[in-house]
């Protein structure tokens, strides 16, 4: 349970801390679980570096191979109901992904139009090794025209924020925060987004636009067969009762048929 001032942090300034948030039983057998997946899921591409827009290998993380990321989408409460604190509204998760990122990132957000939160839990990081960097209050749309033009800027010309972090503890941020990272080499995360779940049908197509772009992955060089986005996770296999009601929600949305799903299902 988060409290007020946290809430109205996330919502005054675009991003909160949480330390912490995840225990340091669930924190260390996350970390078991995820670090030998990227590097079985990449397997002899593992070492090879691409350098981009913002430079990594991602994997998605709910196959039958990553069972505790699958179930910190929405079966474990912990981060599903935090997201709906901070947005105040019901919400719609996306596919959870580990990334190991080894180049730094320059200012961005990634909300393309849609109302959510993203989370994620990091190595040990600080400003000299890539910690994420915020604008706070960068998430209101009425500074977001101004900061596109900082998109290609210096790091040092933008008054970003950093913000450090340790295995367990919780950055939760805006989609539409503008934030950066810098100095980090092989960095590794955790992350998933939570999107509203849309009451009409202007928010859906934002919402589902997000989606189809989240759920592209076939450009992505690790083995979709053994490590799907969401074709495993969907069966739920365990019937829980949590994840029955979340794939329900995801259907009425149209998450379900959105353009790319089919990769991973």
């Amino acid at each position: 349970m988060l409290t007020s001032a946290q809430i109205d942090h996330f919502r005054t300034f675009g991003s909160v801390a949480l330390p912490n948030f995840l225990d340091a039983l669930r924190a260390t057998a996350l970390r078991d679980e995820v670090d030998p997946a990227i590097r079985d899921a990449y397997g002899t591409t593992y070492d090879e570096r691409v350098i981009d827009d913002i430079s990594g290998h991602y994997l998605p993380m709910a196959s039958r191979l990553t069972p505790l990321s699958a179930s910190l989408i929405s079966d474990d409460a912990v981060l599903i109901d935090a997201a709906e604190q901070l947005l105040g509204t019901g919400v719609l998760p996306s596919v959870p992904e580990r990334v190991l990122y080894f180049a730094d990132a320059g200012w961005h957000d990634g909300g393309i139009g849609a109302h959510g939160v993203k989370v994620a839990t990091f190595d040990e990081l600080d400003g000299a090794n890539g910690a994420l960097r915020f604008v706070p209050c960068s998430h209101h749309p009425d500074g977001r025209p101004h900061l596109r033009a900082y998109q290609r800027a210096s790091y040092e010309e933008v008054p970003g924020v950093i913000v450090g972090s340790c295995p367990g503890d919780l950055v939760a941020f805006d989609l539409h925060t503008f934030h950066a990272a810098y100095g980090g080499r092989d960095r590794l995360v955790w992350t998933t987004v939570y999107v509203d779940n849309p009451g009409d049908e202007s928010s859906r197509e934002r919402a589902l636009r997000w989606m189809t772009d989240a759920l592209e992955q076939g450009f992505r060089g690790f083995d979709r067969a053994r490590y799907p986005v969401w074709r495993y996770w969907l069966t739920n296999p365990d019937s829980l009762h949590r994840r029955a009601a979340v794939i329900e929600g995801l259907g009425a949305a149209g998450v379900l048929g959105v353009a790319g799903a089919e990769l991973g299902w």
